[in-house]
């Protein structure tokens, strides 16, 4: 949870393929994967460039509730700031 509560208040982006748009865009420079995050996810990601991508220690289901979403969240990408 310590994770998620470092988040910009509300300005994260959801879903693989947005956040692979905003690494090649340059918008987000991190990125959390839920620990049962499929690999092939977390390699689609990897493959946009340079980014640093943090574990949450819950599964896809905790981190969207952490996030105050009422569905599974299995990456969320953020600019640090």
């Amino acid at each position: 949870m310590e994770i998620v509560s470092k988040l910009p208040q509300g300005k994260f982006i959801l879903g693989t393929r947005e956040i692979a748009k905003a690494i090649k865009s340059g918008s987000i420079k991190n990125v959390i994967v839920a620990k049962n995050c499929p690999d092939n996810l977390i390699e689609k990601i990897k493959a946009g460039g340079d980014i640093q991508i943090q574990s949450f220690a819950g599964d896809q289901k905790e981190l969207g509730t952490a996030l105050g979403k009422p569905f599974c969240v299995a990456t969320v990408g953020y600019e640090s700031g």
